[in-house]
């Protein structure tokens, strides 16, 4: 073990109460393993410069209580953020080496498994030393929480006051995707980060739903966590309505300020808008953003029963309508562009079709006479090379080819005359499916933003015609 404290490495970070009031502070779990000298031993022995092919198999054998911990069950997750972690169980565990190996290739083997028995003894030595720590931070009735590498493995909500529930929801390693959240829970209303709607470009509606913060899936985040948890908990017993305008009015009024600095498409002071060069594709953003904060008005609306966020969704609704104006006229000329580009591409069909069958045609009798003179043109040079150097057989190669090849000549004469004709047909063909191509994506492109502007459009439409009844409906739009 090393001296630097290392969270889930020497450390068990631990969430406790405070003896002296109702606060609660973090405190460290040293972690320690009842089989330290012996792995200690083993540890030794594996970095020593002995090489002899049964020296792997001795140091396991050396004592039996160290293979014993190759026979344990360890609920333990190597690589936090890898998929599909654990620690397999190995009862047969043994090296073998070919008898007639050299001896330097036998000690390169040996080299290599006594760096593997290594890795696996000080995983396993981790993943036991966890599991101790684990059960005596559960003894403890002051521990509220603590920091873990097991697989997947999502804690039930905890009390930390009569009002606030704490959920660490973390998923170590099990299955193809890793995360680690802390959900926060005030008087039974799950606390939302409504603002990372917009502080955050690849946030889902669903996913800010499931947690009040998350975190890079290291063990090194758990001092964030338990801070963040510590933090709310401590405020929620201190003083309840700064709480409150700290997770939850706080929340909802970066929501209003960024989903502000999205409509500026024009001067945007958003982060990830402003990386985005092309207006139409920050116009895009500005109408996925708009439509889907109103998925939030639902929980926002769930505190109105402990203060007053009326006026905030009535800002939210205000903004929606503000800006469905411009949302439509986007969806507008969107439209008719998909309609030009529609008609372009009605009368670049037929002059790319009938290209390409030209093409085909010319091509059928230029390629297969191509391949012939060349072929017959390649001999032809050799043939000359030969007589240049005054070889013998260079006369009676030229007289067996000029019997053979008599009409050398005419299929030089054809290949020069269809060469350009097909060239310029070729070059033509290739404009025009440059040309066709592009229509096509651009109509697909055209396509696309008409079905997300229509979904964007609807949903602004049908909030503002349910709650507001002053909105036309979105079949107005192509009038």
């Amino acid at each position: 073990m090393t001296d630097k404290l290392e969270i889930n490495g020497t450390h068990l970070l631990v969430l406790k109460k405070n003896d002296h009031d109702k606060s609660v502070l973090i405190d460290y779990l040293l972690l320690s393993n009842p089989m330290r000298k012996l792995l200690d031993r083993a540890y030794k022995k594996c970095r020593d410069e002995q090489f002899h092919k049964e020296y792997p198999n001795e140091i396991l054998q050396a004592d039996s209580e160290l293979r014993s911990i190759f026979l344990k069950n360890y609920d333990f997750c190597p690589l936090l953020h890898r998929p599909y972690q654990d620690v397999p169980y190995l009862s047969n565990l043994d090296f073998e080496y070919d008898s007639e190996l050299e001896q330097i290739k036998i000690e390169e083997e040996v080299k290599k498994d006594k760096n593997e028995l290594l890795e696996d003894l000080q995983i396993r030595d981790l993943a036991y030393s966890l599991e101790i720590a684990y059960k005596k931070a559960m003894d403890d009735h002051n521990v509220i929480a603590m920091s873990h590498r097991r697989r997947g493995w999502t804690e039930e909500p905890f009390e930390l006051t009569k009002k606030l529930k704490i959920q660490f929801k973390t998923n170590f390693g099990y299955g193809s995707k890793s995360y680690f959240y802390a959900k926060l829970i005030f008087k039974d209303i799950d606390i939302i980060p409504f603002s990372e709607w917009v502080r955050y470009k690849d946030t889902t509606y669903n996913e800010i739903l499931k947690y009040s913060q998350r975190y890079e899936v290291e063990n090194k985040s758990w001092k964030n966590a338990m801070e963040y948890v510590r933090d709310a908990s401590n405020l929620c017993v201190k003083d309840e309505v700064n709480f409150i305008k700290t997770f939850v009015i706080t929340e909802c009024q970066w929501l209003i300020k960024g989903l502000n600095g999205v409509c500026d498409i024009e001067n945007p002071n958003d982060k990830f808008l402003s990386e985005i060069a092309n207006k139409r594709d920050r116009m895009d953003y500005k109408g996925e953003k708009l439509s889907g904060s109103l998925n939030f008005i639902t929980s926002i609306a769930e505190f109105e029963s402990i203060t007053s966020v009326s006026n905030f969704i009535n800002e939210l609704e205000q903004l929606c309508e503000d800006e469905l104006p411009s949302l439509i006229k986007e969806y507008k000329a969107n439209s008719m562009e998909l309609k030009r580009e529609e008609r372009n591409l009605e009368i670049e069909e037929p002059l790319f079709h009938q290209l390409q069958f030209d093409s085909n045609e010319i091509s059928r009798v230029f390629i297969p006479l191509k391949k012939k003179y060349k072929r017959i043109e390649a001999l032809y040079e050799r043939i000359l090379i030969c007589q240049a150097k005054n070889l013998k057989c260079g006369k009676k190669l030229i007289d067996l080819f000029n019997i053979k090849y008599h009409d050398y000549k005419e299929i030089q004469n054809n290949y020069k005359k269809i060469k350009p004709k097909y060239e310029e047909i070729q070059a033509k063909y290739l404009e025009s499916q440059i040309r066709y191509e592009k229509f096509r994506k651009l109509i697909r492109r055209f396509k696309t933003y008409k079905r997300d502007f229509e979904s964007y459009i609807e949903k602004i439409d049908n909030h503002l015609l349910t709650y507001r009844q002053n909105y036309k409906s979105i079949g107005s739009l192509e009038n």
